[in-house]
């Protein structure tokens, strides 16, 4: 499958009008679960969903343990991580207590052997939400390809998935709702949107054809 990216226009910071130069903006597919690359590391090696669980789990805890005691880690092949810290800004060293330093944040830096096989990332442009999106057709096979292997979609995952704007996407959904090919639930400030049951329908759910297509 290829990455695909949008074409999109610099915020002017001056407020002045001036047109803004465009930039490449990746738009994920989704955001892949342990839970999938478990799936993923299965069917490409004799490992069992387990003792994959319990090796990720391990490294884990052992990448917690020692950021916790203060040492930077490489993953070899993926990148090192570190901690940073804060405290409220001082004049002198002696202004500060050990009590008042504390965790700020987890930092990433990729490999060069990472950076190197991305580089050749293939990638393919987007149309904008603005212009020709794909046909309902087409959109109804994403979606269902989607809903294959996730329970329910929402609003946004729909959005990155057709590259709609927020208007488009939900009107589509409720289209789609409307019909009786989704069913909405979730909460008024959360919704989701999954498939119905087929003995709610009395049709038979679309034949989705196995695909890379995330879920």
């Amino acid at each position: 499958m290829t990455a695909r990216y949008r074409m999109e226009r610099n915020p002017d910071s001056g407020k002045n009008g001036n047109k803004m130069p465009l930039h490449p903006r990746l738009i994920p597919y989704e955001t892949v679960s342990i839970k999938k690359l478990m799936k993923y590391a299965k069917s490409r090696s004799t490992y069992s969903e387990a003792d994959i669980a319990g090796a990720l789990q391990l490294i884990t805890d052992l990448v917690t343990e020692r950021l916790r005691e203060g040492d930077n880690v490489e993953i070899e092949g993926l990148g090192f991580f570190s901690v940073s810290l804060q405290s409220r800004a001082v004049m002198s060293k002696t202004e500060l207590r050990s009590e008042s330093v504390r965790f700020k944040n987890v930092n990433f830096r990729c490999c060069q052997q990472l950076k190197k096989a991305l580089k050749t990332m293939p990638l393919t442009r987007m149309k904008s939400s603005g212009h020709c999106a794909p046909g309902m057709a087409d959109r109804e096979e994403l979606l269902y390809r989607y809903l294959d292997e996730n329970s329910y979609i929402t609003v946004r995952s729909y959005r990155y998935l057709i590259g709609l704007s927020d208007y488009s996407a939900r009107k589509d959904l409720a289209a789609l709702v409307a019909s009786g090919r989704l069913v909405k639930g979730g909460s008024r400030l959360f919704a989701i949107y999954t498939l119905p049951k087929e003995e709610d329908t009395g049709i038979p759910q679309p034949l989705v054809v196995d695909s890379n297509l995330p879920g």
